[in-house]
């Protein structure tokens, strides 16, 4: 099992279960020699069948993989396959066939991490989702007035689909014993604290609920019954697999020994301690059943350590490697009760490798679970079209853009193959989320101080395939407010945004380096705008802003008349965003260029503004990456509001300046940086900047000298967010200091 949860009540379900008939062929475990007792020996006219039975154990469970290679290189042909959790992963694949070369190339290539995280890669998210994307520290899934605390940390939709990837070809055949090798694996009903064999059904669903978890995977339903990991009932199936038809079996045990006091180093062990206590005995049973046992030395692992897979499979290797001469002589232990049998080796059924394809013709698609959101919309994400040929990876985005959405709680797939397996119905399994979310951001910087963000997100709240958000954040420029999305039309390539409440912009007033005061503008705002999308990074939006705002003195010597004005603009936006991280990006480009004019025909000042950046990252090698910074900004008119004049300063926006302390009418700057990714999540960068504000509408950047401003920055990305350490200097500003945890969310809708 990869980690279990048990209860006295369900090994005292699974501890009586009545022992197998013997074989008479048993290992003299010092001796290496194999006994042959011919009058236990259950017939005559039919083939020696040999099972092999995978116990659970985590990252431990892949040395599987190792011994199954020693066993066929011993000449040791394997009929029928029983395992749990992570042996069900392994002996699901070997039984429909998968070499051992495949087995190890899967194993290798596989992100582990990665599949039992429920990290969604940001290019798959949509644009509207992107602004909030890794400014939330916690979040708490409601209904009505109730908190709904998830059934798992993880859904484990990355894990199934990848299983749903590597069976293609057998996601039709329902009966598990007709596969190449018979195979069941194990799982356990939760409300019961039964042992649930599985034997048919969807193999991908089967095997990801042998390994399910219990409070780190969601528990999966089949046949009405709620199930998890089978390793708390039965982390050894040797019984099932003479169920299964077997005269012999090997059994692999990949659970390590109980450890010793020293040895329990963080609550993982501890749990993992604790389980294995309580399931042992059985365990032991269920080895003694077997006609042959391997226990690789695998307690230098972790249960999650998939960062040492290969060192893993490598120990399992050893393990049977170690055992070579035994294993010769059990094979010829088979071979000799296959002739005894008046059956030969042509008997064997020789198992051709798994057919390996990446890529399907679709004929339809359908869906299973659908109730609220339109069929068209989860189309125009999905980006596949019927009677077509998609490729592994094209299904498989097309999957992730599906489960960016974030309106579905899980996002399945399984094939229909057609008679002649030429093409296949692509059937969509969806479980739409029904709770909406309350969220908690932090964000500390040591000039601006700390804010709190609370965000409410409501799903479908008036219309399908809808998002609205209520939005509070304490702290430096406070605000409060609310947004709304829509997809409008068919095809939802257009959207509908609208934004309303009140927010605070804080100006500090500078002469040259020192600070003369700090001015507050109260903003209160409306802003509809309707635009194109197009896939998940390009959007824009055309529309209407309304603002009624007043300028007040906070702290300093500066006079400001207290004025109530208000500003009728046409607005309009466009942005490509393909940055794969929001965090410390390593690659992708994010330009955005914005507009408001407040044409002669509105009331109100009449003035215009533009403003757009565009950063680019890019991976030069593997640990380095370049950036680039470019920001321009134009206005026009008189009586220019405070607030959208332009500002620059920060280590982030310009280094070497304080917050606010470049200032004017327009703006021309660029910057380009270097970030060197140090170890594990240790990042540092160096970066120089250049620019300057221009009050003059005909400026020329050389009538004023460009202001230059140096940084660099240790950056380490943890479960906060970023933590970051700037120092920045320029001519003006000798040298300064920022501490920042956590994103900036000032700057989200």
């Amino acid at each position: 099992m990869l980690l279990t949860f048990f209860s006295a009540d369900c090994l005292s379900a699974a501890s009586h279960g009545p022992h197998h008939r013997q074989t008479g062929i048993h290992p003299a475990e010092e001796t290496g020699t194999i006994s042959i007792s011919g009058s236990d020996r259950d017939s005559t006219d039919k083939d020696f069948v040999v099972g092999l039975a995978l116990s659970g154990g985590g990252a431990a469970g892949l040395a599987h993989v190792g011994v199954i290679k020693v066993l066929e290189e011993a000449g040791i042909h394997i009929d029928v396959v029983t395992g749990t959790s992570m042996g069900a992963i392994v002996g699901g694949l070997y039984a429909i066939g998968y070499s051992t070369s495949q087995l190890e190339e899967e194993v290798y290539r596989t992100d582990w991490r990665g599949l039992f995280e429920e990290r969604i890669e940001r290019k798959h998210l949509p644009m509207e989702e992107k602004p909030y994307d890794g400014i939330f520290n916690l979040t708490f899934p409601f209904e009505g007035r109730k908190i709904n605390l998830p059934t798992g940390l993880v859904s484990g939709n990355h894990i199934f689909n990848r299983l749903a990837r590597l069976t293609w070809n057998y996601h039709d055949v329902v009966d598990f014993t007709s596969f190449p090798r018979p195979f069941l694996c194990i799982a356990a009903d939760i409300e019961t604290g039964e042992q649930v064999i599985l034997d048919s059904g969807y193999l991908p669903n089967a095997i990801r609920a042998s390994m399910s978890i219990p409070s780190i995977f969601d528990p999966v339903w089949i046949d009405d019954r709620y199930l998890v990991d089978g390793g708390i009932v039965n982390n050894l199936p040797v019984k099932e697999a003479f169920d299964l038809g077997a005269d012999l079996v090997i059994a692999v045990n990949s659970s390590s020994d109980l450890r010793l006091a020293h040895d329990l180093r963080n609550l993982s062990d501890i749990l993992t301690q604790t389980i294995s206590v309580g399931i042992r005995s059985y365990m032991l049973e269920q080895e003694k059943l077997a006609d042959f046992v391997i226990r690789p030395d695998l307690q230098k692992f972790s249960t999650l350590g998939f960062g040492d897979v290969k060192d893993i499979v490598m120990e399992g290797e050893n393990a049977a490697r170690a055992r070579m001469d035994e294993l010769k002589a059990l094979a010829d232990t088979i071979e000799h009760q296959r002739q005894e049998r008046h059956l030969s080796d042509s008997v064997v059924k020789e198992i051709p490798p798994y057919e390996m394809t990446s890529t399907l013709n679709i004929r339809n698609i359908s869906f299973e679970g659908l109730e609220t959101v339109p069929e068209e919309h989860i189309l125009s994400k999905l980006q596949i079209e019927s009677n077509t040929t998609v490729h592994e990876e094209t299904l498989s985005d097309g999957l992730m853009r599906l489960h960016g959405m974030q309106r579905f709680k899980s996002v399945n797939y399984r094939l229909e193959w057609s008679g002649d397996r030429d093409y296949a119905d692509l059937v969509l399994m969806l479980e739409e989320q029904t709770s909406n979310a309350f969220q908690v951001g932090i964000f500390h910087n040591n000039t601006l101080g700390p804010s709190l963000l609370f965000t409410t997100t409501f799903r479908n709240l008036l219309h399908p395939a809808s998002t609205a958000r209520v939005t509070s954040r304490i702290g430096h420029e406070a605000k409060l407010g609310g947004e709304y999305f829509n997809y409008i039309g068919l095809e939802p390539r257009l959207a509908f945004q609208a934004a309303g409440g009140f927010r605070e912009r804080e100006i500090d007033v500078y002469d040259d380096d020192r600070r003369l005061a700090n001015l507050r503008t109260d903003i209160f705002y409306a802003e509809g705008l309707i635009g194109p999308l197009y896939g998940s990074v390009f959007r824009a939006g055309f529309g209407y802003r309304l603002e009624h705002f007043n300028l007040t003195e906070s702290v300093g010597v500066v006079d400001v008349p207290e004025r109530w004005n208000t500003l009728h603009l046409l607005s309009g936006e466009i942005e490509f965003d393909n940055l794969d991280r929001s965090v410390l990006p390593r690659s992708g480009q994010n330009f955005r260029v914005r507009g408001d004019y407040s044409a002669e025909f509105l009331p109100g000042d009449h003035f215009g503004r533009i403003s757009g950046k565009w950063t680019g990252h890019y991976r030069v090698i593997s640990p380095l990456a370049l950036i680039h910074t470019i920001r321009g900004g134009y206005t026009f008119g008189d009586n220019i509001p405070l607030h959208y004049r332009f500002y620059a300063g920060g280590y982030q926006d310009f280094p070497g300046f304080k917050k606010d302390s470049v200032t004017g009418n327009n703006i021309l700057s660029a910057g380009i940086a270097g970030r060197y990714h140090l170890y594990s999540n240790f990042y540092a960068t160096i970066g120089v900047h250049a620019g300057n504000t221009y009050d003059n509408l005909n400026f020329d950047v050389f009538d004023k000298s460009l202001l230059w401003g140096w940084t660099t920055a240790l950056s380490w990305d943890t479960v906060l967010g970023p933590v970051e350490v700037a120092l920045s200097g320029s001519r003006q500003n000798t040298v300064l200091l920022e501490f920042q945890i956590g994103l900036n969310f000032r700057d989200i809708p």
